[in-house]
């Protein structure tokens, strides 16, 4: 039966299809209605020609997907003869096609929704709680038709694609606000402004007047100074906003003295270590007040003050937010490692006064001017224009307790504690306004002071795990010693033989009259009689009889460890060049020995760091696998041992003295019984807190130095075992996760916004869709090009995402497989580029700039360098801007590299940020037992009562998917595909370690720990739907939530991409004659109908968003009555 007009309209007004779901459904329908109306026959037929030209694709959809997404062709019907598409019999009538939709969304709670690329997204019902919308926009058809070109191109185009898991309705919090932007705004701001009306206070306000240098109180405790009053001792300081600063000697972890102050009065803490001679140092931390509503703490490295705070040692967390000027500087004026050799040489030359150096370099003077190394006297400098007299704090370097318990060290060194908080507090007037400008968005500054929160616990197990580490440490370094002596009163033997070996001969065998050859002197202990060699001694790979690639290592002092190769040796492939010694007799680095071989070429050991690297020594646990391989060899049959037993003492080695310098504060410590934890008896508990750079890097990661680089555990490494200390007290889990592949799926979705749809380009349809299994994916691809491993071949990946031009690829090609000449890695990387990257082309399009085009990243790669190379880059999501080192204007077009890799890994915070932003608020909202624990790069954790686990599960994972979607949005593609919205799996785990089912047991740990569980979202919505707790209703949005000011919706205006659709065709050609004939109109008639919008401005003000300058003020909000915003609405 054919539709007539009522019918027509009934659909059009039918709630369940949700027609208006797509702008383009909807005008068809209504243009089908109007054309209806005015040829419907007498008998309400409709007409057989009915359908016009243009309404021809009509008769290819199906129509069961047009009410889950977007609609797709149907291949059986497509590939008929035209004349045969008729409207058939009644399965194949609109209408019946119609009821079919309406069915599928009665029935069945998840519904398939395939984009144009087909890649599986949101549910509706899901949809429209996220993105606040029911209609999902439609990209134009002619971005369609590029993408499917280019995806073609890329082999990339009709992919089949694995089953998306269902996913079962649940309850997800409604929006604070009209878009996922907003809500984060919102969220942000509650959590944001209390701190930052409490730092503007303190740069409006000087601090008051500073006592004399010899007027300091040398009494224990706190002693408060205001002026015009006599000092006092206090229990702790009463004000809500101070500057802070703490110092004591090195190789002691509690505190000595601290100094603190605020627009009121001054305070100094001495311990009474110094002032009683008590040796019980676990008495004394800093006390601080457990005082009443939001408190601001700033210090510079105030990562080192807090963990001196006695009130910062409990669950509940103490209400203290802390700033650091070295962390905001770093994110403004801070100085990558690229930079820094270069800086501190440009510095060395200025105070040198070396005119000549000054001369050459003069183009680095742009940078100097806008950038610092970030110790406080260069930041009191460089903000203040004024030297910072410190000469006084080398007492806690080279001084000693009974030095500073004199009476005038005291003062002096209480003195300069004071001064570098009165530096502070300069520092700060200047630097968190410009941080502000800088990091706008308040999810930024929330998600720092989150980041300085830390909070790490374990047990008694912890001081188990120091001492089984040193036992089996020494047990293994006693062995490799005494099999090294052994081997070194074997070769003394073969004195009369050591011309006939090719190690033995490179030793000096000079005796200058004495018993023994000079090699041996160094090693022999005249008062012991013994010899001693360590795996570290530049003789131990010459007493092992080291082989690289079957060739005799030898020390050289130009290049470290080498190895020869005799002349004409037909077997040998270069890889690199033979080196070049020394000529010059009087230079330190002078090795005749060399020079004078005439037989031998000698080539450098690689070293993964890079070709610029020397190899230290091949006993290092980076030559293990170089071992198993064969290509480190020898034939002596205690190597292998000796290269193990070093190589599982060389993690214990680098990280024993941070592992013993851990202040773990059990209960009774410092005058603190309890942590808060509701436990009956937790005095097995203990506590121990990060020190933490909240803003670390150019970039704004967290530095840590003990927490951040420990590595997961390994059998053979000594206390590689160390992150499962951190154990979680009876009755609490370790909740947590790690975001998947997240800087690989940001480049990804900057790539495909380009086109407004996910998987519009290779790179994109490979994230969301490539397998492992069957070699799809980004890491396999670039395997088998380059003939590695897949999990070599992520470094390669990142390398490049990063910028790591075609130089860099081959050199770390060379530097991975031994067996390959320069110029087979020079092909593989060219290759590799062509493939992804793509080729560079300085013509026509792009106002003769250059642009990449041809391959899988080449969208990525043009939209990383415009926003590099524009003259104010920040990130596309919370718009943060990158430090003044590197814009356009101080560097030109150096260092791009570093800048394309800050666009990557920043929006990786910005992704940290809003996840750490979304969770303290779900955690508030529903009252969830839980508190941050810690977060490296792409994973975060925490501490949660055991019986609010599946809560604190559900809340990471909504996090995560509004964040997601809120990166989406702010990119301009407002949807989400299904495969990226939850975390893979969220571990519920009594241990911190990567994977809930790593037994942590090594070397120095011989016992298994028992696993967690790690559980999908389907796991989860199994035991919870909702967030509440069962039988309460959702909580309503506090007041702090609905009386911030109004969000500027112009501000945080999405990412709108260029309309030149012209230039996106020219990046998916295959080669520069192709691009040129695009551009020909002769040659192209399709030209003229291709829209070309070229950009008026490549500097824009902001490359994802050309914003009108607002002028952003961060003021205390004040609310408007109701009477005078009616005024203020008139008025405008």
């Amino acid at each position: 039966m054919l539709l007539n007009t009522r019918q027509l309209n009934n659909i059009l007004l039918t709630k369940t299809l949700s027609v208006d779901r797509t702008h383009r459904t909807r005008q068809f329908l209504q243009s089908v209605s109007t054309r209806y109306v005015a040829t419907e026959g007498k008998n309400g037929s409709m007409p057989s020609n009915f359908l016009t030209k243009p309404d021809q694709w009509l008769r290819e959809i199906t129509w069961n997907k047009f009410f889950t997404g977007v609609p797709q062709l149907d291949a059986s019907i497509s590939k008929r003869p035209e004349h045969d598409l008729k409207i058939e019999s009644k399965k194949h009538t609109i209408e019946n096609k119609l009821e079919m939709g309406r069915q599928q969304l009665q029935e069945e709670q998840f519904q398939r929704v395939i984009n144009e690329a087909g890649v599986d997204m949101l549910p509706d019902w899901l949809y429209s709680q996220v993105f606040n919308r029911t209609a999902r926009p439609i990209p134009r058809k002619n971005l369609v038709k590029i993408s499917m070109e280019h995806l073609k191109k890329q082999e990339h185009y009709n992919k089949k694609t694995d089953n998306i898991p269902t996913i079962s309705q649940f309850e997800l919090p409604k929006l604070c606000g009209k878009t996922i932007s907003e809500h984060f705004w919102r969220i942000g701001e509650e959590q944001a402004r209390p701190i930052r009306d409490l730092a503007m206070r303190l740069i409006s306000t000087d601090l008051s007047a500073m006592p004399s240098k010899t007027n300091w109180m040398l009494s224990p405790g706190w002693t408060r100074y205001e002026e015009g009053k006599l000092p006092k001792a206090v229990d702790y300081p009463s004000e809500t906003i101070l500057c802070f600063n703490s110092k004591t000697f090195d190789d002691y972890k509690y505190p000595l003295i601290a100094c603190a102050a605020s627009s009121t009065a001054w305070y100094s803490w001495i311990s009474p270590r110094l002032i009683n001679n008590d040796v019980n140092d676990s008495l004394y931390l800093i006390p601080m007040g457990d005082l009443k509503g939001n408190r601001l703490f700033v210090g510079h490295d105030v990562g080192i003050d807090r963990i001196r705070v006695k009130e910062e040692y409990s669950y509940v967390g103490s209400n203290v937010n802390y700033l650091d000027t070295k962390s905001l500087h770093i994110a403004v004026g801070g100085i990558c490692s690229r930079l820094r050799d270069d800086w501190n040489k440009y510095h060395k030359a200025i105070e040198n006064k070396d005119d000549q150096y000054l001369l050459q370099k003069n183009n680095f003077q742009k940078i100097y001017d806008v950038s610092s190394v970030s110790d406080l006297p260069d930041l009191y400098k460089f903000y203040c224009g004024k030297c910072l007299d410190d000469q006084r704090r080398d007492i806690f370097v080279k001084g000693t307790f009974k030095e500073l318990q004199n009476k005038e060290n005291l003062q002096r060194a209480i003195a300069s504690c004071a001064n570098n908080v009165e530096a502070i507090h300069r520092v700060f007037q200047r630097l968190f306004p410009t941080f502000l400008d800088v990091c706008p968005h308040p999810v930024s500054i929330a998600g720092v002071i989150h980041m300085g929160s830390m909070f790490l616990t374990t047990n008694k197990d912890w001081e188990k795990f120091i001492s089984n580490s040193e036992a089996t440490y020494k047990v293994l370094n006693d062995s490799i010693e005494s099999t090294l002596g052994k081997l070194a009163d074997k070769a003394l033997e073969e004195r009369n033989k050591h011309d006939e070996d090719l190690w033995l001969k490179q030793l000096n065998w000079r005796t200058d009259g004495g018993d023994h050859p000079e090699w041996y002197n160094k090693i022999y202990n005249k008062k012991s009689k013994k010899v001693r060699v360590t795996a570290l001694s530049q003789i131990a790979p010459i007493l092992l009889k080291l082989k690289w690639i079957n060739y005799p290592v030898h020390y050289s002092k130009q290049y470290g460890w080498v190895y020869r190769v005799p002349i004409g040796d037909t077997n040998f492939i270069a890889n690199s060049k033979p080196l070049e010694f020394l000529t010059q007799p009087e230079h330190v680095h002078y090795e005749p020995r060399y020079l004078e071989d005439q037989s031998g070429l000698y080539y450098c050991i690689p070293n993964k760091g890079g070709k610029n690297n020397r190899c230290g020594t091949p006993l290092a646990k980076k030559y293990i696998g170089c071992f198993e391989n064969g290509t480190l060899q020898s034939d002596c049959k205690e190597a292998e041992e000796i290269l193990k037993f070093h190589a599982a003492c060389t993690y214990w080695i680098s990280i024993r003295d941070r592992i013993k310098s851990q202040l773990i504060i059990y209960p009774g410590n410092s005058g603190i019984n309890n942590f808060g934890f509701d436990l009956s008896d937790d005095e097995n508990i203990g506590i121990l807190l990060p020190k933490t750079i909240t803003m670390g890097t150019i970039t704004r990661r967290m530095v840590e130095n003990t927490w951040a680089v420990a590595t997961n555990p390994k059998e053979y490494l000594i206390g590689s075992e160390q992150r499962s200390m951190i154990k979680a007290p009876k009755g609490y889990k370790i909740i947590g996760a790690d975001v998947d592949s997240q800087e690989m799926w940001i480049s990804s979705l900057i790539s495909d916004a380009e086109f407004g749809f996910y998987g519009a380009t290779g790179l994109g349809l490979m994230m969301l869709q490539g397998n492992k299994s069957d070699g799809t994916d980004l890491h396999s691809r670039t395997a088998k090009i380059l003939g590695i491993l897949r999990e070599d071949a992520k470094v390669f990946n990142y390398s490049r995402l990063y910028g790591a031009g075609i130089k860099t690829i081959w050199e770390m090609l060379e530097n991975s497989l031994v067996n390959i000449n320069i110029e087979e890695a020079k092909e593989r990387a060219k290759i590799l580029f062509n493939k992804t990257k793509g080729q560079n082309c300085y013509d026509l399009c792009n106002n003769g700039r250059r642009f990449w085009f041809g391959g899988s990243e080449t969208y990525l790669a043009n939209r990383l360098e415009e926003i590099a190379t524009s003259s104010e880059p920040v990130t596309p999501v919370l718009r943060c801007g990158i430090t003044n080192a590197l814009k356009s204007a101080s560097v030109n077009q150096g260092y791009m590299t570093s800048r394309v890799n800050w666009i990557v890994q920043s929006s990786g915070v910005d992704y940290l940020h809003l996840l750490l932003v979304s969770m303290k608020y779900l955690i508030k909202k529903y009252n969830i037992n839980a508190r941050f624990m810690i977060s490296v790069h792409d994973d975060l954790r925490y501490l949660v009562k055991e019986e609010d686990a599946y809560r604190a599960a559900l809340a990471l994972q909504i996090s995560n998917l509004w964040t997601r979607a809120m990166f989406s949005h702010m990119l301009g593609i407002e949807d989400l595909p299904l495969t990226t919205a939850f975390f893979a799996g969220v571990d519920i785990d009594h241990v911190y370690r990567k994977e809930v089912d790593m037994k942590c047991s090594t070397v120095s740990h011989q016992n298994e720990i028992d696993s967690g569980v790690c559980v999908s979202m389907k796991d989860i919505l199994k035991h919870q739907k909702t967030l509440r707790r069962d039988g309460c209703k959702e909580l309503f949005e506090t007041d702090s939530i609905r009386n911030i000011k109004p969000y500027d919706a112009f501000l945080w205006k999405p990412y709108q991409p260029t309309n030149d659709d012209l230039y996106l065709k020219a990046q998916s050609m295959s080669s520069i004659e192709e691009i040129r004939n695009l551009y020909d109109p002769k040659k192209n008639n399709s030209v003229a109908s291709i829209p070309r919008h070229f950009m008026e401005e490549q500097n824009s003000t902001h490359t994802y968003q050309k914003l009108t300058k607002k002028k952003r003020v961060f003021e205390p909000y004040v609310e408007i009555s109701k009477v005078e915003g009616q005024k203020n609405k008139k008025s405008r």
